[in-house]
């Protein structure tokens, strides 16, 4: 198993379900989003999701993903705020916001559905990124 701050790993995953939670909020893009699948807030409470399932598997993909960003990209040998901040917006804008556009190109989906999706996480790998590099100083 390679080796990672494990403390770190957590408390990015725990940051990046934070930023979750105020992307897809009232406050910042929970309207335009539901809006983009077709939602109301009515047909959310005729229908409630199950939301412990929903948060455990957020919290566990988070969980993931700030481990292999803290075996491949801000390892405990290349670390700093700096290093942090730049990869994990790399990663977020280069890998996952990338392949959301190819996919979404083919789905048919709206330019406003895939800023709303991949923003949200080339934040969070951002986010992720600054305290893997801060941490792992």
């Amino acid at each position: 198993m390679p080796e990672a701050n494990y403390l770190a790993v957590l408390v990015a995953a725990a940051a990046s379900f934070v930023v979750g939670g105020l992307w897809y909020s009232p406050l910042l893009f929970s309207k335009p989003w539901m809006a983009e699948n077709r939602m109301t807030t009515e047909s959310v409470k005729d229908s409630p999701p199950p939301m412990a399932r929903r948060y455990t598997t957020a919290f566990v993909a988070a969980l993931v993903s700030s481990y292999a960003m803290a075996v491949l990209l801000v390892t405990l040998q290349h670390h700093s705020l700096e290093i942090g901040l730049r990869r994990g917006f790399v990663a977020g804008l280069g890998w996952i916001a990338m392949c959301f556009g190819s996919s979404y190109a083919f789905e048919g989906k709206s330019l406003r559905h895939w800023a709303i999706n991949a923003g949200y996480y080339v934040v969070q790998f951002t986010v992720m990124g600054a305290i893997l590099g801060l941490m792992n100083g």
